[in-house]
């Protein structure tokens, strides 16, 4: 996640790659208590292991980018870490040339160190030659853009052979499972009914149906079925707001959530799974826009504050922290098929998230880098840190209000 020191500090012998070389190898009181965390974690619930697993490896990916990248640039990478923490949660490492790759104790992140990411850094002149600052502009953008690309990437790749591999069922009908207490319920609905159509209106796409549904909030629907081989018509009222966010009116919900159980799938060679997998990355992609520009709306920002104030009823529908991923995924992931699903959605929601262009997310730095560059006409231009920090602070306090209000409600959960 992040790709570079923000703190003023003086290279050390160490830093610098030469003979002088840090303590690597194992460090016994960082890695027993680690051990005894996931053992723990391990012993209540082994399913535990399968997200965070996942988190880990998605982790590596990103930070590969970022080091790959500094390396053809010529840039120097100095550490290359999965976790982070102080000097003191280092659980082991290894230094190969001048890079010291290793594990620290606290396994929500990581990051590749390379020299000069800021004005504020005091690089021994001899490798200042080689630090983000000196580079090109498109050699720094790229640097930056690899981790959270890599991260796309995968993504991207992975959905159009995913959709090559599994086939979901035909989306011109939606096989439905009925919450209990809802419109749905109450009309007679049941779950394993298929949906054929709306009103005599049939949608090429699931989320066509959902979408139809939320446009006719108190409505009542004609609601086409089929039923063990038999054709039925239920029209069904539907309620006019959601129950997660009732004093929001306008929002038709019928109460069904759709259906996957793998019967009954449809043919597909490997040019149509690469334009499904297109298509399932445009639709993820644009549905975690939507869902980070909700999440810190001044609305949404109110109910979070109402949520973890307890004045409102905590219905998941709000940003999940680690723990959350790590509950929910492994209840999620218990296939292969959902599995290998988890690590492409983490993949883009992570890319994604990192693009926020705020320091020290890597979009901070493509935002700082881009900003150099413009005001860099006949003299190089830097920006000053200790001026651009103080302006970031206040959307960092909002992104520390979202992360720990989403930590209190799943420890709650």
């Amino acid at each position: 996640m992040t790709v570079g020191a923000m703190i003023p500090a003086r290279e050390s012998a160490d830093d610098a790659g030469t003979d002088a070389a840090s303590e690597t190898g194992f460090n016994l009181k960082p890695l027993l208590i680690t051990l005894a965390v996931f053992g723990y974690m391990a012993a209540v619930n082994w399913r535990w292991m399968i997200p965070i697993a996942i988190m880990l490896v998605t982790i590596v990916v990103h930070e590969f980018g970022h080091f790959i990248t500094a390396r053809w640039g010529g840039m120097r990478a100095t550490e290359f870490f999965v976790g982070f923490g102080p000097a003191s949660s280092k659980i082991w490492s290894f230094r190969r040339g001048e890079t010291e790759y290793g594990i620290k104790a606290i396994l929500a992140g990581g990051y590749v160190k390379t020299p000069g990411m800021t004005n504020l850094e005091e690089i021994e002149p001899e490798h200042e030659a080689r630090t983000y600052r000196a580079a090109t502009y498109p050699r720094r953008f790229l640097h930056v853009a690899a981790g959270p690309g890599i991260n796309l990437l995968v993504a991207l790749v992975g959905f159009c052979g995913f959709f090559t591999a599994y086939r979901e069922p035909d989306e011109s009908q939606m096989l439905i499972e009925v919450v209990a207490d809802s419109p749905a319920a109450a009309a007679g609905l049941l779950t394993g009914d298929v949906v054929t159509a709306l009103n005599g209106e049939s949608f090429e796409r699931i989320d066509e149906y959902l979408s139809y549904l939320r446009e006719h909030p108190g409505a009542t629907i004609d609601i086409a079925i089929e039923r063990g081989g038999e054709a039925l018509t239920i029209a069904t009222t539907l309620a006019d707001s959601h129950p997660s966010d009732p004093a929001k009116p306008g929002v038709g919900y019928l109460g069904v959530k759709p259906a996957w159980t793998g019967d009954e799938l449809p043919d597909r060679n490997l040019v149509e799974g690469i334009g499904r997998g297109f298509d399932e990355f445009g639709t993820q992609f644009v549905g975690t826009i939507k869902g980070i520009a909700e999440i810190f709306s001044p609305s949404g920002l109110g109910r979070l504050f109402e949520t973890v104030t307890g004045q409102r009823e905590d219905t998941g529908q709000r940003a999940s922290s680690t723990i959350g991923i790590v509950k929910d995924g492994s209840e999620f992931a218990n296939s292969w098929r959902n599995t290998i699903w988890l690590f492409l959605v983490l993949n883009l929601a992570i890319g994604m998230f990192n693009l926020l262009p705020l320091i020290p997310f890597d979009g901070g730095h493509l935002l700082i880098a881009t900003y150099e560059r413009l005001r860099s006409r006949r003299t190089r231009y830097y920006v000053d840190f200790a001026r651009v920090v103080p302006f970031f602070a206040p959307f960092l306090v909002i992104i520390v209000f979202v992360v720990g209000s989403a930590i209190i409600l799943d420890f709650r959960r």
